[in-house]
């Protein structure tokens, strides 16, 4: 059934400030138009009405890894879970995500491929989860950060034959790791896993089939390679300085050139504080960064300043960043990276469509979009912490929770209440 959404304030996603008295005409599962709630169509359509409620766009997460358990003994499990178990893990992770808002997410690194037939799932209408992009295996090197649930390639050659794997499965995108890790023993975080000319290999090749490249870069040579590079998306730019003695090596210049290239980067910018605040005890190098932000604080927000194009990534499945823990992006954006809420709003919203290159079907309240909505219990303008309390979910016009309530699916195209 066709259907009208309407709350005390409105806000879609491209900047402006919230409206009132406004809503949201849905037919088909897309938008038809955004009105005055005062003069609505009498017949043929079901009033939601949040009278004390915010309406805005679904939530988007760039990072996530549904196959890996958000808590202690994570690493463990990861490389001794069944596929099976896996599987089930990403089935609750998905659907976790969901129901916290999440309309749109990219998986980027999943064991054994059990992402895409997860998503087969959900596409199906088998289990509920969010529109979903997938990067398959990451591409990695021989012991390299997540080797275990990656594909292991040191040369340019296997690089680009692992990253055409993953197209040939149906990846929309590439995830290559150009630096190390923390979530792997023994891996560098500062030091370079691939030479610039590997990455730019990796690139154009899936540029060709069609796909775009994330890199994995917390030492500032990493980040340099990937810019070199023409990488679309870096992912936690941490700017770690190779001299161990040293914590941060930010080069103004290579941020400028991440500005002007129009390259995203998705700071994972609440990951580290996850940790400390779920663990105060709890102390690698992440936490570090985010326990007392301080310097990191200050990179982040001359990025800001530069122009530097920010999205919506928790690293979701990493120590106690949980899945439907996304709200904690946009508070740490606003309180770290010196966003204001509306614009952190865009950053998780209309921005991270725009990285994943689903822009025109998703991520604000327009004519023509997907009818991917979300309900929030108070005005996220005013307070960003707000967006914590997400109490109805929309997906495609049709709601899969409402009033606090999760629907089940009794098939994709019918959520009804237990």
């Amino acid at each position: 059934m066709n259907k009208i959404i309407k709350g005390k304030y409105l806000i879609d996603g491209n900047g402006g400030k919230p409206k009132e008295n406004s809503a949201v005409i849905i037919e088909n599962g897309k938008i038809k138009d955004i009105t005055d709630a005062n003069n609505l169509p009498k017949d043929g359509y079901e009033i939601l009405d949040y009278p004390n409620s915010t309406i805005m766009p679904g939530l988007i997460e760039v990072h996530t890894h549904m196959h890996v358990s958000p808590e202690p003994g994570n690493y463990e499990a990861a490389l001794s879970d069944s596929d099976t178990v896996l599987a089930i893990r990403a089935t609750d992770a998905v659907r976790k995500t969901l129901m916290s808002g999440v309309t749109t997410m990219r998986d980027i690194g999943s064991k054994n491929h059990i992402a895409f037939p997860v998503r087969d799932a959900v596409n199906a209408g088998i289990i509920p989860g969010p529109r979903m992009l997938l990067a398959g295996q990451v591409v990695t090197t021989t012991a390299g950060h997540c080797n275990y649930f990656g594909t292991e390639a040191d040369t340019l050659d296997e690089a680009v034959t692992a990253s055409r794997a993953n197209i040939k499965l149906g990846a929309e995108w590439i995830k290559i790791m150009s630096t190390g890790g923390g979530f792997t023993p023994r891996s560098n975080m500062r030091a370079a896993q691939y030479p610039a000319e590997t990455l730019k290999a990796v690139v154009d090749d899936t540029v060709r089939l069609g796909g775009r490249v994330c890199s994995h870069a917390h030492g500032t040579v990493g980040v340099e390679n990937c810019v070199k590079a023409g990488i679309q998306n870096i992912i936690h730019c941490s700017w770690l300085a190779e001299d161990p003695d040293k914590m941060f090596d930010y080069k103004e210049d290579v941020a400028d050139q991440i500005a002007e290239k129009g390259i995203y980067v998705d700071a994972t910018v609440a990951t580290g504080y996850m940790r400390t605040f779920r663990d105060p005890d709890f102390d690698d190098e992440a936490a570090k960064m985010f326990r007392d932000p301080g310097e990191r604080a200050e990179i982040l927000q001359d990025m800001r300043k530069k122009g530097i194009k920010f999205v919506s990534g928790i690293d979701s499945g990493m120590l106690y960043v949980r899945f439907g823990d996304i709200a904690y992006t946009p508070e740490r954006m606003v309180d770290v990276i010196g966003m204001g809420n509306m614009e952190a709003i865009v950053a998780c919203t209309k921005t991270s469509a725009e990285c994943l290159d689903v822009a025109e079907e998703t991520g604000t309240l327009d004519k023509n979009k997907s009818a991917d909505i979300i309900v929030v219990d108070g005005n996220p303008d005013e307070d960003i912490k707000s967006l914590h309390n997400v109490t109805s979910v929309m997906l495609r016009g049709e709601l899969v929770k409402d009033n606090g309530i999760e629907l089940v699916w009794i098939n994709k195209y019918e959520w009804r209440q237990f």
